[in-house]
């Protein structure tokens, strides 16, 4: 296989460890409560570690990660910029918005397939832009992304519904009721009352620095800068080193101050909300760190990560089976340990909902050439012009 054709390894690993980092993050609001982690899930030194990890190494990295990644493949449908191609792209964004809905609906309600349907409309008018052009609709967003939550700070403490100290919405206290004891349809009932809530908060948090990486994808798939990682090498060790040594701390320290949350939900800590938005705000210095480290490992071995490829082959289908997973495993229509677990052992449960969907992507992989809603996806889509690469 020319290299024309060959099917590129890095986006496929990349995509496989922002999927085990997305789970860790949404295994909290699974299995404890739609806020997050709770006061009682953070009892004893197992549990606070694990929410800090959680908080510190995971919470808002590998969502940018997967949405640069997403603008990368992007360019493997738009890359001539044809008509037809562009109503494939068209295509596939609406499948992404109503299997995002169906999945916030009945599975989980921080759903990000939505929102990537929305952006990616954005994605689509700027996709024919020169470099120059896509460098600084990424700068202003980014800028956006940075500033509006701390503009936001009082009204994203009502709305979030992952801060530890938000006060608890009528809504959202009604969705963990019908999480921990309702039926299949009372919970799907109640996130859907609960929809506009967390898209909304999606959308402040996260909206904006999205789209940054998307267009940051866009412009890296034109020049191929995944495709060839020992060619980049010094590249992915700056990256690796500026975005570690910067972005690690400025984690610690919103980490730290985000569970400096009272005991009482009602009433909220400046602080520990402060400490929440330092976290998202920031998290692209560190993810810009995840991906350097990781492409800079994989340019020194080549073969590093390699088990990683299976899940980022059937991102979409493993994305979707970890809600699935979990939700069967805590709500009270499946085995109902929601809200009865620490953090710790809900943060290792996401762990292994990712393990067990890896090994059952390997053994579908080995008979089939996509994922299972992959497969459905590109048909519904329609195969590209002139395309290669990892689509």
């Amino acid at each position: 296989m020319d290299e024309a054709t060959a099917r590129q390894v890095l986006p496929d690993r990349l995509r496989g460890v922002a999927l085990l980092g997305i789970v860790v993050v949404n295994a909290p609001p699974l299995g404890i409560s739609v806020d997050g982690f709770t006061a009682s899930s953070l009892a004893g030194p197992a549990n606070t570690a694990a929410a800090f990890a959680v908080i510190t190494l995971a919470q808002g990295k590998f969502y940018l990660l997967f949405s640069f990644l997403f603008g990368y493949s992007a360019t493997f449908i738009l890359r001539d910029g044809s008509a037809p191609n562009r109503r494939r792209f068209g295509r596939r964004l609406a499948a992404l918005a109503v299997i995002g809905f169906l999945h916030a609906v009945f599975f989980y309600i921080g759903d990000i397939l939505m929102t990537y349907a929305a952006l990616g409309i954005g994605l689509l008018l700027v996709s024919r832009s020169p470099d120059a052009a896509l460098r600084r609709w990424a700068l202003v967003a980014l800028a956006i992304g940075i500033i509006l939550p701390f503009v936001m700070l009082g009204p994203l403490a009502e709305l979030d519904p992952n801060a530890l100290t938000a006060p608890t919405d009528p809504t959202l206290a009604a969705l963990d009721a019908a999480l921990a004891d309702g039926s299949f349809l009372d919970a799907a009932l109640a996130r859907l009352r609960a929809l506009p809530l967390a898209l909304a908060a999606l959308l402040v948090q996260q909206g904006a620095l999205a789209f940054a990486a998307f267009c940051l994808g866009l412009l890296a798939a034109r020049h191929r800068l995944l495709a060839e990682p020992r060619r980049q090498q010094d590249r992915w060790r700056r990256l690796a080193i500026a975005g570690c040594a910067i972005g690690l701390p400025l984690q610690i320290l919103g980490a730290v101050m985000a569970l400096s949350a009272p005991t009482e939900p009602t009433s909220p800590s400046p602080v520990a909300a402060l400490g929440t938005i330092i976290v998202f705000s920031t998290a692209p210095v560190l993810a810009v760190g995840y991906l350097g480290l990781l492409g800079w490992a994989v340019a020194v071995r080549p073969a590093t990560m390699s088990f990683f490829s299976v899940p980022g082959r059937a991102s979409l289908s493993v994305y979707l089976g970890e809600s699935v997973l979990l939700s069967i495993l805590f709500c009270g229509y499946g085995l109902g340990y929601f809200g009865a677990w620490g953090a710790a052992l809900v943060v290792l449960s996401g762990v292994a909902s990712w393990l067990v969907l890896a090994l059952l992507a390997k053994v579908w992989l080995g008979w089939f050439r996509q994922g299972p809603l992959e497969s459905v996806l590109a048909r519904w889509t329609g195969k590209p012009q002139a395309t290669t690469g990892p689509a």
